[in-house]
């Protein structure tokens, strides 16, 4: 076993390792966070830019405060999605940081692997800390997971539920 060859120190080296891994994942995940809200005052410095674009091209077939709030509940939709997406994944990244510390190695038996490469203790304390928080912290595990087809679909699901929102308030108010 491979367990019985390693040192405490070389243990303690790879839950440093992990965890200078997970930091480094945390602080990226901030630097996308600021940049998202540096796109997001640019996108609002540039919304009568497109606006004005998107009336001159779909005025003749469509009213032009509907072509409005179409691209209005575009972009609120999609920055919507980018952010919470990212947020999650953030706090996912924190959440896997925190269990570093205190995590027990998954057993060599129980570890996931595929054929031809080596299960290493880091393997195994990784997988530990991703089993610890997806047990834990159920909704940052499904964000984290997100495919980019699920993204789409929610994004279209937001966008359709802004498009509904503002027509109602549209043509009620």
């Amino acid at each position: 076993m491979e367990e019985l060859r390693l040192s405490v120190k070389d243990k303690q080296d790879a839950r440093m390792a992990l965890l200078s891994y997970y930091s480094s994942e945390c602080i990226a995940h901030g630097a996308y966070l600021v940049a998202l809200a540096v796109g997001f005052l640019g996108l609002v410095e540039a919304t009568p830019h497109i606006l004005e674009f998107a009336t001159r091209v779909f005025s003749p077939t469509l009213p032009e405060e509907l072509a409005r709030r179409i691209i209005l509940g575009l972009m609120a939709s999609g920055f919507i999605v980018l952010v919470i997406y990212v947020l999650g994944r953030a706090v996912f990244w924190g959440y896997l940081r925190s269990a570093i510390l205190n995590v027990k190695p998954k057993e060599g038996s129980r570890v996931e692997f595929k054929p031809g490469t080596t299960v290493t203790f880091m393997q195994q304390l990784h997988e530990a800390c991703f089993d610890h928080a997806k047990n834990k912290h159920r909704i940052w595990t499904k964000i984290y997971g997100l495919r980019a087809g699920h993204l789409a679909l929610i994004w279209l699901d937001l966008f359709i539920l802004f498009l509904i929102i503002s027509v109602v308030l549209l043509y009620v108010l």
